[in-house]
């Protein structure tokens, strides 16, 4: 006589799971712009003059869940073609407790609110006790992935030695002049930062399914 028990795991190699480190992920509380809270979101803008900068929650634009999206906004005088360029503006929140070898995933739900002529991108970026920055994951530049629906955009990265912090950045910017004036918005929603499984546990739950057969005669 053949037993066969079959015993299926519903999570995949790689997922990432736990917590949600991100403070205020939905952007449904008042947002901050002085740094004087630096585990909320705050904001940073930087452009030529006549550069019309947003980045705020409370313009309206509709969430993906929730009451509220941060809505991010770069538009040039639309009296002087090819202005707007060089700015820059988003959101960053700093997050401690970061495990040194840890590997963190970042992601955002974003869609178009508005024209889409520049660039959008994430990163996570790592420092030290002293504050010093340990470098970053570089950026998931998603701009002409943007649709007007919410889609998820993710990056990940492994804490390098002697991080302790992170800070996950969400940028819109114009640094490549194409001639046309600078215009771009997009809402985002659903902010998350977790610490991925580690590989031994994730190599586990990454075989879909664990087969034990037992024979009997």
């Amino acid at each position: 006589m053949k037993n066969i028990a079959i015993i299926a795991l519903a999570v995949s190699a790689g997922t990432a799971s736990g917590q949600n480190l991100l403070n205020n992920p939905g952007f449904e509380s008042d947002l901050g712009f002085d740094f004087s809270n630096v585990e909320n979101w705050n904001g940073f803008f930087g452009g030529p003059a006549g550069t019309f900068l947003q980045a705020f929650n409370d313009t309206g634009t509709a969430p993906r869940s929730g009451s509220k999206a941060l809505e991010l906004t770069i538009q040039g005088d639309p009296n002087f073609p090819s202005t707007g360029f060089d700015a820059f503006t988003g959101h960053v929140q700093q997050i401690p407790g970061i495990a040194a070898g840890g590997e963190y995933e970042f992601s955002i739900w974003a869609r178009t609110d508005g024209n889409v002529t520049n660039g959008a991108e994430i990163r996570i970026e790592w420092f030290d006790a002293g504050g010093v920055g340990l470098g970053d994951t570089g950026n998931l530049a998603f701009q002409d992935s943007l649709t007007a629906d919410y889609q998820q955009f993710a990056i990940g990265g492994i804490a390098p030695a002697g991080a302790v912090r992170a800070n996950a950045v969400i940028a819109v910017q114009s640094f490549l002049n194409d001639g046309n004036i600078a215009d771009i918005s997009i809402a985002v929603d659903d902010a998350s930062l977790v610490l991925v499984p580690a590989p031994a546990s994730a190599a586990l739950l990454g075989l879909g399914g664990l087969v034990a057969a037992r024979r009997r005669r």
